[in-house]
């Protein structure tokens, strides 16, 4: 699920290095009838919002989606320098249709649709009220623009869940639904850490595994009603309960910990407020231990 935003942000970084070429090396082409800067939103900071068909992000205090979530900063950057950079390559004879509806809310106001041919190797806008059809592109950078406008809610949200870290959690529990399951108990005592059982302790293996906790960030979120399956899975008995104590918060974090779905190669999460997220099987294989792989070895 997160191998398109995954792309997006590499395509990000490949942008900047297209900006700066494109700095330096201009990108104003010479004797073209149309105006190549048609979607160009000049000044970023100046918008207050952007409308994508029902998906709003609104600048308010910081940016927010549909009122509800935090933004995605790395995501929010990469749409803005995309307006930022956008260019048309040039009008092309093709019908309109219905597309992505997009919405510049701000000082510049503009409304335009986007689609993609069906190989999503060329991207196309339309201005509002108008029939012509225009190719567009980033100078110096080839590849389908129109990804980041077919984003859903869940995966513009800020992927960060806590952040904590050895520094800072006073206890952690993991509580296995499985009695064959030894629970994990980690609790600072005056000097260091303490693991329930446990004499001879790898502080190493201790600060590590507590650190994994500092901006922590789900894979993705999944919002009710995207995936039945994830949805009736939420509602079975947890895999392990994962509590965090820490001095930045009056109340421990709570988390439930789902068993893997057949095929699945990634965890279902739910937080204290019912939020639902997925971490894939290699971070959690790293959450999941028990007492004893703390324990020094000879």
């Amino acid at each position: 699920m997160k191998g398109k935003t995954k792309r997006l942000l590499i395509f990000f970084i490949a942008l900047l290095v297209a900006n700066l070429l494109f700095f330096f090396f201009g990108g104003k082409s010479v004797g073209v009838s149309f105006n190549e800067e048609k979607f160009m939103i000049r000044d970023t900071a100046s918008v207050a919002a952007v409308r994508i068909n029902d998906l709003m992000l609104e600048r308010s205090g910081g940016w927010m989606i549909n009122a509800e979530y935090s933004v995605d900063q790395s995501l929010r950057a990469l749409l803005f320098s995309i307006l930022n950079r956008v260019r048309v390559q040039k009008p092309v004879d093709l019908p309109l249709e219905s597309g992505i509806q997009v919405q510049i809310i701000g000082e510049n106001p503009m409304e335009f649709t986007v689609w993609g041919n069906p190989t999503k190797t060329r991207t196309y806008f339309s201005m509002k009220d108008e029939e012509q059809v225009y190719q567009v592109q980033i100078p110096g950078y080839n590849e389908y623009l129109g990804a980041i406008f077919e984003l859903k809610k869940d995966q513009w949200r800020d992927r960060l869940v806590l952040n904590e870290s050895w520094r800072t959690i006073q206890k952690l529990e993991l509580d296995y639904q499985d009695d064959l399951k030894e629970d994990l108990v980690i609790a600072f005592n005056k000097d260091f850490f303490n693991v329930e059982g446990i004499q001879q302790l790898d502080s190493n293996k201790v600060i590590n595994y507590l650190n994994q906790f500092q901006y922590f960030q789900a894979n993705e979120w999944v919002s009710r009603g995207r995936f039945q399956k994830y949805d009736s899975l939420s509602t079975m008995p947890a895999l392990a309960t994962l509590t965090i104590e820490s001095i930045n918060s009056d109340l421990p974090y709570l988390l439930e910990i789902y068993p893997q779905l057949p095929g699945d190669r990634i965890y279902l999460v739910m937080t204290y407020d019912e939020s639902l997220f997925v971490v894939d099987e290699s971070r959690m294989s790293e959450i999941l231990l028990q007492n004893k792989d703390f324990e020094l070895s000879d």
